[in-house]
């Protein structure tokens, strides 16, 4: 094979660059899509399940919000509320969208909670009132106990009942449950009520529409990359310059990652994977492993450059060839671990990687009889770092050992995060306003967990068990809570509203009648019947359909408690929350799920994926390395003692993260895999040079030269992420160049001196 490599060189090379002609046309005709909402991120489960049946059997709404400041102090005086009215007005031609707002509901209490009037009438009602009425109708006994109901969701933190002011308001809009899942549409929408706000005298509204966030975040990823990526490139060129000494071998460098990375997305559209942020890491290792692969194979051929070309490099693949076979293999296999993730998303990303790893190596030994044989010296600088390390090495390991004992305890410490809204560059005003509305109001972070109940929810026994339910709800942690009051909706509370004159604003007399007669203080009465609540339900259906469908199954067979949450999305919290809302139940076939809880699902799968991960890779790895080693007549010691410094340095980098607050999300979860991608072949290198000279200095000197061309490549190329727009990416930059390093340092100068305890200890051996 390595003859037939050697001797048919430009035969391989046509081969490569017509398979990459055909990896280039199934991207340019399948093209590559990107996933970047939290759906995507789902593993299938009960609780994805039950949320799924929520969002399709039951009635829902895409809501954007509009933040509006007073500019100046009060939103709640006559001028501003008027604009606010003409704004909604704008809006409401434009999409035809259900608003809701204080000034809506401060017009229709002037107007006898009419609902049904026109927004001329609304802002005609309240040219007609002065600031001192506005005052007046929130001190009148009845009708400020219904304001109250609606406004202190819509109002700011500072507001102040007893003047009547406060700094900020809230709009919901309410757009058709169809935008959830048509994502273009919802973009087009959110960009017409951008387009219909318009400009104010005395307010200054701001859209936060979940559409538009993720568009405004894509566009600053490409600002980020069209600035870094340019940058990145230089530098790599520099730093290749600097190891090769030559134009022609660094161009074969680039051209042999280029390659693989066209090859990794080809294959990526292929299978019909999505891309996501993932995948950003996937690059970072091709770039990591092409450029060591290269090095190794340039280096060997310079080593052995007395014996002509053609012999070079055929020992050059003998040798090092086999090395970056079995380190391409168990690197493959430390991604492939991933398949056991029941996130989709994360089962794709150890697939592409693993192609991709295997991608770089083929691409690399089929180059391998283009790289010129010429030697350089530089590595010999190693030689005396290398006999220092030697001279220190009880030190060394005593320090080393120190570090670790202190980084797992950090690690154990460390908080999985999973919010989108990280995304937005802090720089944006948008990132404030969201960051204002999320701090002034709890219930517009859009944070809900449902209860999916399936039973016979017209059976009066059944509605008192889920009563108790509810009951028991209420004084949870991290709810949303108005007036003191849980926010939480349910058939009781949609029927409450209307039957209720004082409640809420959806008053109807005639369901009113007939609720009364068969519940009393929200019960069902001791004589009531099925039959009979069943009428009581298919009239609610017939003059409210929306909101019965909102929380009941058409056939009374199942129903939804929705609870409004302010966790942050913090894992500790969802956690709280949804540990309590387990004690709370009394009915039996229920699930806890919703938006919230789907999130608590992904970080307990992230975090679970990559430990499971982790435990997979060293554990494969450590069983190919011992077969390999004792085929080759060495120990099987010698496969424990060569993943080491993998494990230490994931250990290093998480317990890194903890002490720099860089959390674990959708991109710094992969950071431990690729210092273990990394590891294990920067290890498996070291491990092969060793046994060739069985020195501790040689090993050093030589290997680790290749190496810190790898890991100065890598972080030249990544580590300018570090300077993204995008928080989590720059956090992803930051955590990876840390990971490359400590990788580097633990193989480099860690793993020499236990192999040279190894080989000085015959028992080990």
């Amino acid at each position: 094979m390595i003859d037939y490599i050697v001797e048919n060189s430009r035969k391989i090379v046509f081969a490569v660059f017509f398979t990459t002609i055909i990896f280039v046309s199934i991207i340019f005709v399948k093209g590559i899509h990107y996933e970047f909402d939290e759906e995507s991120f789902l593993p299938q489960n009960e609780i994805v399940r039950a949320n799924e049946e929520v969002l399709q059997n039951y009635t829902n709404e895409y809501t954007a919000f509009i933040l509006v400041k007073a500019k100046y102090g009060n939103i709640l005086n006559k001028t501003a509320l008027i604009e606010i009215l003409q704004m909604e007005k704008r809006i409401y031609e434009a999409t035809k969208a259900k608003q809701l707002s204080v000034a809506d509901v401060i017009s229709s209490a002037f107007l006898f909670f009419n609902l049904s009037v026109s927004y001329e009438e609304k802002i005609k009602e309240i040219e007609g009132k002065s600031d001192e009425d506005i005052k007046k109708l929130f001190h009148i006994p009845l009708i400020s106990k219904r304001l109250s109901s609606f406004i202190s969701l819509l109002l700011s933190k500072d507001f102040d009942s007893e003047n009547v002011t406060a700094k900020a308001c809230v709009v919901k809009i309410s757009l058709d449950s169809m935008l959830i899942k048509d994502r273009d549409k919802a973009l087009e929408e959110e960009k017409k009520i951008e387009e219909a706000i318009g400009e104010y005298d005395f307010i200054q509204p701001y859209l936060i529409g979940g559409r538009l966030i993720e568009e405004k975040i894509m566009n600053a990823n490409r600002q980020s990359l069209l600035l870094l990526l340019p940058i990145s490139f230089f530098l790599v060129v520099a730093v290749l310059l600097i190891i090769y000494r030559g134009i022609r071998d660094v161009l074969l460098s680039l051209l042999s990652i280029a390659i693989a990375i066209i090859w990794m997305y080809g294959f990526a559209s292929l299978l019909n994977y999505s891309l996501n942020p993932f995948t950003t890491a996937v690059p970072v290792l091709l770039v990591g492993l092409g450029i060591d692969y290269s090095i190794h194979i340039r280096m060997r051929i310079g080593e052995e450059r007395e014996k002509g070309r053609k012999e070079a490099i055929k020992i050059s693949l003998r040798t090092v060839g086999v090395a970056l076979i079995l380190s391409a293999l168990t690197t493959s296999i430390a991604f492939l671990s991933n398949i056991s993730s029941f996130i989709p998303l994360l089962k794709q990303f150890g697939i592409i990687s693993a192609f991709g790893i295997f991608s770089c190596l083929l691409i690399t030994l089929f180059l391998a009889p283009f790289y010129s044989k010429t030697s350089h010296t530089l590595s010999n600088s190693f030689a005396h770092i290398a006999k220092i390390a030697h001279s220190k090495r009880i030190f060394i390991l005593l320090l080393i050992s120190f570090i670790t004992i202190l980084m797992s305890y950090f690690a154990f410490q460390i908080e999985t995060e999973f919010d989108m809204m990280d995304f937005l560059p802090k720089e944006l005003d948008l990132s404030k306003q969201i960051k204002y509305l999320l701090q002034e109001f709890e219930g517009a972070g859009g944070e809900e967990a449902d209860i999916l109940i399936e039973a016979n929810v017209a059976n009066p026994e059944v509605l008192k068990k889920i009563y108790e339910t509810i009951e028991n709800i209420k004084d949870d942690p991290y709810i949303v809570r108005s007036n003191k009051e849980a926010q939480i909706v349910s058939i009781f509370s949609v029927m409450k509203e209307y039957a209720n004159e004082t409640y809420g604003m959806k008053y109807n007399s005639t369901f009113s009648s007939l609720y009364y007669k068969i519940f009393d203080d929200e019960l069902p009465k001791e004589n009531a019947t099925e039959e009979e609540i069943i009428e009581l339900y298919d009239y609610l259906a017939t003059i409210a359909p929306d909101d019965f469908k909102y929380v009941m199954r058409n056939d009374y067979s199942e129903c939804v408690i929705r609870i409004l949450t302010h966790t942050g999305k913090n894992e500790e919290n969802i956690s709280i929350l949804y540990n309590e809302l387990k004690k709370d139940l009394q009915v039996k076939n229920a699930v806890i799920t919703g938006g919230i809880i789907s999130s608590y699902v992904i970080l307990k799968e992230l975090r679970a994926s990559q430990v499971k991960s982790l435990f997979f890779t060293v554990l494969i790895s450590t069983f190919i390395l011992g077969i390999v080693f004792i085929k080759r007549g060495e120990s099987l010691t010698l496969a424990f003692i060569s993943m080491l410094p993998v494990v230490l340095s994931a250990i290093w980098i998480i317990g890194t993260m903890f002490l720099l607050h860089i959390p674990l999300n959708v991109t710094t979860i992969t950071v431990a895999s690729l210092a273990v991608g990394l590891g294990i072949d920067y290890s498996i290198h070291i491990t092969h040079r060793f046994l060739e000279k069985e020195n501790l200095v040689s090993t050093i000197s030589s290997t680790g030269y290749a190496l810190l061309g790898s890991a100065l490549t890598t972080i030249a190329a990544f580590g300018l992420l570090s300077f993204s727009l995008l928080p989590p990416i720059r956090l992803f930059g930051i955590a990876i160049s840390i990971a490359i390093i400590y990788s580097f340092i633990l193989c480099t100068f860690f793993l020499p001196i236990i192999l040279h305890m190894w080989k000085s200890f015959p028992s080990l051996k």
